[in-house]
Order: C-alpha cells, then sequence, then structure tokens
C-alpha cells in the first residue's frame, strides 16, 4: 500500500500531543550517573578505528546513522548513495573495502542485539533515531574474532541512552527534494529511579530524485520517492541493586520507489528484545534475548530502450526473514593487571524468497541458518606502559531444509524440484592485539586475527537484478574466511595537533562475488535468456583475494575556537586467484574505490555558534566484477551554520554545495545512476 507524502510526519505529530502531556506529569529529580554496561563485549582496552560520543552524535545532527558514519572513509555502503534513497539490499557495511558484493561483512549492534537483517544482512539505518543513541564505536576487524559470523571486517556497536534519567527530545527538519522528517523520544523515571519507561517515534518522507539523468532520462523515469515511520518502546526496571532488566518492542516501515512505475520495494519491521544485566564489583554479567520478523517485497522491471515502457520481470512478492537468538557474557576484573571475559551465543534464522518471474513461472527459495558460539578473551597489562589482549572464538554452523520450487504460473505444473543438502561446519577464530605507548605522545599497536562469514539466505536463495543485469543466487556457497592484520601509530607532539596511521592487509579465501558468466551453454542453462544489452552473473566463491591498505588522520586546532580535520583510506583490492573464472584474476573489487579522502573544519566564532565545511573525494571504480564498467572520480562539498545550546540545536547545511554529478552505478546497457543533487536540510533539535 502506497502512503500519502505526509503519512509519516501525522504519525509523529499525532503522538506528540499524548507524550508531552505524559512528559509534564513525570517528576524531575536528580539525574543519576550514565550507567555503563560493563559486561558486553566492548573494545574499551583496544584501538577502535572510530567512535562518537552522545555529544558529537547530537551535533552532527545526521538525518540517518549511516550518514554520520559516513565521515570516517572506512566505512561506506556498497554504492556511493545514502540509505535514505538506496535500495535496502545495498546498505550492508563495506569497512576498508573488504566486500567483493553489496553483502555486509560487518557485524551492526544495537545494545549487543544484532542488527543485521535475518534474510539478507543488510541494514535499515533510517530506523534509529540518533537522538535515542549515547554512543557509536567502529571496532577493527582484527579485534572482532568475539563475535563470530558477519563480523570478519569489523563490528559497529551504537548504544542507547541510559534507562534511568528523564528524556524529552524533539527533532524535525527538511529541505531538498521535498525532505522532511521528524522524531520524539520522551523517557519517563518514577521518583526512586527504579523503573522508567522511554517511548520514541520517528517519520520521514521524500518526494526524492531522478537517479537517471536528463540525457538519458524518458518517459518512464520516475523519482526514488520513500515513505518510512517507526516507533521504539522501552522499559527499565531495576530489580535489585545492580541487577537491570530491560524489555524492548519496535517497529519499522518503509516504501519505496526505485525509479520507474514498477520498481518499488517494501518493509516492514517488529524486533523484540530482553536485555538483564548484572553489575557487581569485580565481576558482570549480561544475558540477551531476542526475535526479529522482516516482510519484505520488491519488484524489478525491464525497460526497454527508449526508455518509454517497461515490463515486470521479476516481482518477489513475499519475502519473509526471521531472526532468534540469545547471548550470554560474563566479565571477570582479576585486579590491576587481569580483566577476562568469556561467553556464548546462538542464532536461528530462517527466511524464503516468494516470486513470479515474468508471466511464466513461480518460484519457491529459502532455507534455514542456525549459528552457536562458544568466546573467551583474556586482557594483560604488564606495566602500565603495555596491554595485550588476545580472544579466542569456536563457532557451529548450520544450513538446513534449502530447497527451490517453480511451478508454471499457466497451468500450476511444476518445472523445478530441488533439495539442497544439510550442511554443517566449524569455524575457529582467534585474535592478539599488542598496545605500548613508546612515550608520553606516541601510542603503537600491532593485531592479528581471523574469521569467517556465513554467505547468507539472500545469497544462498534469492536472485536480483538491476535494469537488465540479472544476478542469480547460488545455494551452493562456501563460507568466506579473513585472516586480518594491522599495525597503527597515534602521535600527539603537541596539545592541539593528533596524527594517526594505521596499515593493514586481509587475505580472504572463498571471497563470495557476482562472477559474471561468459559461457553461452552455461549463460542458457542458468538464464535461459539474457535481455537485450543485460548481462548474467552468478554468486561464487572466489578462491582467494586480498584487500591491503593505509588510513590515516591528522586532526589540528590551530585556535581554542578552530578545528581542521583531514582522513583518508587508501586501498588495494584483489581477486588474486580464481580457478573457474579466470578473468577475475588481478581485478578489483566492484564498488571499491582506491581511495578517499575527507576534508572538514569548524570555526566558533562564539560559545553556541558554529560555521563548519568539507570536501570529499572519491577515486574512480567499478561497477563489475571484470572491470569492463568504470564508474568515475568525484569531488563533493558541503557547508553549514548550526546554533548549539544546552537545550536546542538549529543547523543549516547545503549538501553537494557545487551540483556535482556522483554517479553510483554503471550498467551493461550504459544508463548510469546518479547520487543526490544539491541538497538543503534545515534542522531543529529541542530538549526538555
Amino acid at each position: 500500500m502506497q502512503r500519502s507524502p505526509g503519512h509519516s510526519i501525522c504519525v509523529i505529530c499525532g503522538m506528540a500531543g499524548i507524550l508531552t502531556n505524559m512528559a509534564a506529569l513525570a517528576q524531575s529529580p536528580a539525574l543519576l550517573p550514565e550507567m555503563v554496561v560493563l559486561a558486553e563485549r566492548r573494545s574499551d582496552d583496544g584501538a577502535v578505528m572510530a567512535e562518537w560520543n552522545r555529544a558529537e552524535v547530537r551535533q552532527a545532527a545526521p538525518r540517518t546513522i549511516d550518514e554520520l558514519l559516513a565521515k570516517e572513509p572506512s566505512f561506506s555502503l556498497f554504492r556511493r548513495q545514502t540509505a535514505i534513497f538506496g535500495n535496502p539490499s545495498s546498505a550492508g557495511v563495506s569497512l576498508r573495502n573488504t566486500g567483493a558484493t553489496a553483502a555486509s561483512r560487518t557485524l551492526v549492534l544495537l545494545d549487543g542485539v544484532p542488527q543485521n537483517d535475518p534474510f539478507g544482512g543488510w541494514i535499515y539505518w533510517a530506523r534509529y533515531d540518533a537522538a535515542a543513541l549515547d554512543s557509536i564505536r567502529i571496532v577493527p576487524s582484527a579485534r572482532a574474532a568475539v563475535w563470530g559470523n558477519q563480523s570478519p571486517a569489523g563490528v559497529i556497536q551504537m548504544n542507547g541512552r541510559a534507562p534511568f534519567e528523564d528524556l524529552h527530545v524533539i527533532k524535525a527538519g527538511g529541505g531538498g527534494q521535498g525532505t522532511v522528517a521528524g522524531s520524539m523520544l520522551h523517557q519517563l523515571t518514577d521518583a526512586e529511579r527504579k523503573r522508567s519507561v522511554s517511548v520514541g517515534v520517528f517519520g520521514l518522507h521524500s518526494d526524492g530524485f531522478f537517479a537517471v539523468g536528463p540525457s538519458q532520462r524518458g518517459p518512464i523515469d520516475r523519482k526514488l520517492d520513500i515513505d518510512l515511520w517507526g516507533a521504539d518502546v522501552k522499559f527499565a526496571w531495576l530489580a535489585a541493586p545492580g541487577l537491570t532488566v530491560e524489555p524492548k518492542v519496535s517497529y519499522y516501515t518503509e516504501e519505496r520507489g526505485n525509479g520507474t512505475p514498477l520498481a518499488r520495494n517494501s518493509t516492514d519491521a517488529l524486533d523484540f528484545s530482553l536485555r538483564v544485566t548484572a553489575e557487581n564489583e569485580g565481576f558482570s554479567w549480561q544475558a540477551l534475548a531476542w526475535h526479529q520478523r522482516r516482510e519484505f517485497d520488491a519488484v524489478f522491471s525491464s525497460v526497454n530502450a527508449g526508455r518509454t515502457a517497461e515490463t515486470m520481470a521479476l516481482n518477489q512478492y513475499d519475502v519473509p526473514g526471521r531472526g532468534t537468538g540469545g547471548a550470554l557474557t560474563m566479565q571477570w576484573d582479576g585486579g590491576e593487571r587481569w580483566h577476562f571475559m568469556a561467553g556464548a551465543d546462538t542464532r536461528l534464522v530462517s527466511g524464503e524468497t516468494n516470486e513470479d518471474v515474468g508471466t511464466f513461472r513461480r518460484r519457491v527459495a529459502g532455507g534455514d541458518q542456525d549459528f552457536a558460539g562458544i568466546f573467551g578473551v583474556a586482557g594483560y597489562r604488564p606495566d602500565d606502559l603495555t596491554a595485550v589482549n588476545a580472544s579466542a572464538r569456536l563457532d557451529a554452523w548450520w544450513l538446513r531444509d534449502g530447497s527451490r520450487l517453480e511451478t508454471s504460473l499457466a497451468t500450476g505444473a511444476p518445472l523445478r524440484r530441488d533439495y539442497q543438502d544439510d550442511r554443517d561446519g566449524i569455524e575457529p577464530s582467534a585474535s592478539i592485539e599488542l598496545t605500548r605507548w613508546l612515550r608520553d605522545d606516541l601510542e603503537a599497536r600491532v593485531s592479528a586475527g581471523s574469521g569467517f562469514r556465513l554467505p547468507t539466505l539472500n545469497e544462498l536463495h534469492r536472485p536480483f537484478r538491476v535494469r537488465n543485469d540479472i544476478v542469480e543466487a547460488n545455494p551452493e556457497l562456501d563460507p568466506e574466511r579473513f585472516i586480518s592484520i594491522e599495525a597503527g601509530l597515534e602521535w600527539q607532539p603537541q596539545e592541539n595537533l593528533t596524527v594517526g596511521a594505521a596499515l593493514f592487509h586481509h587475505w580472504i579465501s572463498d571471497a563470495v562475488a557476482n562472477v559474471p558468466v561468459t559461457d553461452p551453454e552455461e549463460i542458457s542453462e542458468i538464464f535461459g535468456t539474457i535481455p537485450p544489452g543485460g548481462s548474467g552473473s552468478i554468486k561464487r566463491n572466489v578462491d582467494a583475494a586480498r584487500v591491503a591498505g593505509i588510513e590515516g588522520e591528522i586532526e589540528w586546532r590551530p585556535h581554542d575556537r578552530v578545528t581542521l580535520d583531514l582522513t583518508g583510506l587508501w586501498s588495494d583490492t584483489r581477486f588474486s586467484e580464481s580457478g573457474r573464472q579466470p578473468l577475475l584474476e588481478g581485478k578489483p573489487f566492484p564498488q571499491a574505490p582506491d581511495l578517499r579522502l575527507i576534508a572538514s573544519g569548524e570555526w566558533r566564532p562564539c560559545e553556541e555558534l558554529a560555521v563548519f565545511a568539507g570536501i570529499e573525494y572519491g577515486a574512480a571504480q567499478y561497477d563489475d566484477a571484470l572491470a569492463e564498467r568504470r564508474i568515475p572520480d568525484y569531488t563533493s562539498a558541503r557547508i553549514g551554520v548550526a546554533w548549539r545550546t544546552e537545550r536546542a540545536i538549529y543547523q543549516i547545511r547545503v549538501e553537494n554545495l557545487f551540483d556535482e554529478e556522483i554517479q553510483t552505478g554503471l550498467s551493461s546497457d550504459g544508463i548510469r545512476t546518479l547520487a543526490g543533487p544539491r541538497s538543503l536540510w534545515v534542522g531543529a533539535e529541542w530538549a526538555f
């Protein structure tokens, strides 16, 4: 069902009066200190790639969290597109260009609960209200072994606001492309600070923009419009001194237009979670349980050469996903020198795609995945200048009940009956990190680790297409296995100057890639026929691949009110060995630029006023695994001004200031897909 443009905002405004009246009745005693959950698998004693505290998240005022993370050059979605306008299936995270496909090689957590979609592994970034987050951190791959599957390239940890404090926040914004957004967060606490309830609602509507440029656009093209809204309700109960119980319910829905009348997709997500945390001197533990339900549908069309008409090519009318899991983490403090952590977790996921291929075939394909793992971490400080952290993990995985059933739409007669054999495996992971202060202003660190990623149900069972380029799923995919090393330095020669750099190298075995099919007989067997000007690929394991590079940052404060920052990532990605498709050998990963630079600055002429600007450069990259479709480099500038007080933030900013054409994709028939044009955004946040 397509919603009216004002639907999302009306929902928020309707809740506004109710929650504001609730806030007026609440008592407001003095606030307690922030609660720190010690038993989470955190990286407080080791290096993180980037982190943002509550004040920094608030000051950035992002529309969606991925827009904040994108200011870190190591972070990127598969395509150069904000998650507001990008297809959800391309919203997987690629840290340091480690992904050869859109599938996420990074685990995303909210208060310890996995946020990767149970079926596809992608992230719905628009469902996380920045006002509800206390901190965000990016953990590098060599320290991510304790999380197991989905984390070989790293982990993004989002942590919500502390429960036992009164919060009342209202946000509103609007700008280019007919975009309007709003959110509210109200948290009420009893007088004894033992019970609290938090209610958040949010929504966004955008008329969008044309993803096809004027020179190629036809009558069939439409803007990338979107409507979304969601709500979160969380309770907290201090059941005993140091023992906190937090149940939570979260709902999210979105509907998107993907550039033509037929090409649309929608999602409904409903999540339940329970977190129990016990904080005691010397020992703490945390237990988690969650259940996630997803309903996804998508329509892919075939557009004629003149872009005057389209036909239904693939109607994935029902793609359900389910995920259920739990985790137990325990932490001991062994005095000043030692600390230990251990635990176990499990996750059960299931899903399938129900789809009509054109007007002649119905397909049902899917299966189940189960995971279980145990882990241990030990940290040791032999002296005040040195820290050693080591971790080990053992995972078991199972693939069960995989099938692909096809019937004729005309007669109902069976056309195909494939039942995959059940599979299972054991995956060990480990990491070690050494940190050493060489002198007061210079810190050095080295680390090494291993990890793995089991292909998602989406990769195993769900085909997709981008325009006339078809990608077939493959239920025979094997897990990807990573070995990673890193060495870094952080130098602060002056109080107002910080310089950091890190070298890294990933070796990837059985990397999953969209491998082009060039043999005519195989094309006929897999696809039947390929649309004119299109291409056919299938997800396959590539024997070996590697990613190596350097990441650096310089932060300089030449004046108390001026901050200048330069960050960059250079990486070299390669398919190093591909026996089944030799044409891949030596080719870079798709959508992986070898250089990304971000320069930014902020000037605060007075305590409340901030003027900021930035410029970003991304090198050329390729849209396909054979490196034939080149996407040019880009430069994008932004500028803005903000008025910040303790209770309010007002911000005006312009993205893509010079209205540069930023290309995100190039199809086999030469159609270029574009990112957003110049965009104004005016936003405000009030806390009371």
